[in-house]
């Protein structure tokens, strides 16, 4: 019985190892991204968000076509709620990408982490789940931690001289992108799990092209990127691919809510990239910002989990 048991424990043990793994490499690959999105000379979000979405169009066509899953759902709604947040998701990734160009890198990432906290409150509105008090402290928590981030100067008079219109602009660009990331989700939860992954990911492909091609165009931008910012541009579509999927591998392996802990760990890649190779060092409020942001996100995951593997222990003792 007991080598027997040792078997049964060193699949979950293993899968556990491998969430864990590939969840810090999605971390990695999505503060990579942004690190390299900094380097660009003259190429912007748009192009980036271009690539990104004709790769992944690319990878995921035949996956669609070995599956044999129907691009188009029967339901006319169903596939208005796709499109929006294919659309909604595409503006995520613009306003973050968007965002690095006028703050640092570890400021971006702390701000638009502030949707694990946000998808709580969205959800208690729009889907009325519970939320308790301790999520709703949290969340003010979260607030304080954007605020040391942002700086703003009614705050801060004697900081006034190192706020600029950048700084203004970054910080609502990556909030903006946190608020897409969190109604993204929320419409992902509503559609539930009938909804193959691969479909949302597909939309949000075809959207993401259309919009980074009508976007400058109608702007008159529209160009070729410089050789130098086309290998770039190439490279942060593969990093934030691989990215994605192996998010995909570790939601496979680990609980969701374990996932999103390990994820929080891009801010402090994030600001750990930034200092080797921009060489910048964050001012200490947006470090304690930061870093608040991150302890948020973390305890109320970990919240969750407890709470779902308490509901489940009295489920089996029942």
């Amino acid at each position: 019985m007991d080598h027997q048991d040792r078997e049964e424990k060193c699949p979950e043990k293993c899968n556990k190892v491998i969430g864990f793994t590939f969840s810090l490499l999605a971390a990695f690959s999505w503060a990579l991204a942004g690190l390299l999105f900094k380097y660009l000379k003259d190429a912007g979000a748009d192009q980036v968000q271009l690539a990104r979405s004709v790769l992944q169009f690319i990878v995921l066509l035949p996956l669609l076509t070995y599956r044999k899953e129907k691009l188009l759902q029967d339901d006319l709604k169903t596939n208005f709620i796709l499109v929006v947040r294919g659309l909604i998701g595409v503006l995520s990734n613009w306003f973050f990408f968007s965002s690095i160009k006028f703050i640092p890198l570890g400021d971006a990432v702390s701000v638009m982490n502030s949707y694990i906290t946000l998808v709580g409150l969205f959800a208690c509105i729009c889907l009325k789940e519970r939320c308790t008090v301790i999520e709703g402290l949290l969340s003010i928590l979260t607030f304080v931690g954007l605020v040391l981030v942002a700086r703003p100067s009614f705050l801060f008079q004697n900081l006034a001289s190192e706020l600029t219109g950048n700084l203004i602009i970054g910080i609502l660009l990556s909030f903006a992108s946190a608020l897409c990331s969190t109604v993204s989700i929320i419409v992902v939860r509503y559609l539930g799990s009938e909804i193959h992954f691969s479909i949302t990911m597909l939309h949000y492909s075809w959207v993401g092209a259309i919009y980074s091609l009508a976007l400058p165009a109608s702007k008159g931008t529209l160009q070729i990127p410089c050789m130098d910012d086309l290998l770039l541009i190439s490279l942060i579509a593969v990093v934030g691919l691989l990215g994605q999927m192996f998010m995909i591998i570790s939601l496979q392996k680990e609980k969701a809510g374990r996932v999103v802990v390990v994820l929080s760990t891009q801010i402090i890649f994030a600001l750990v990239l930034q200092l080797v190779f921009l060489r910048y060092s964050p001012t200490l409020t947006s470090l304690i910002g930061s870093l608040i942001i991150f302890f948020s996100s973390v305890v109320l995951t970990l919240k969750k989990i407890r709470g779902r593997d308490t509901l489940n222990e009295k489920t089996n003792k029942d």
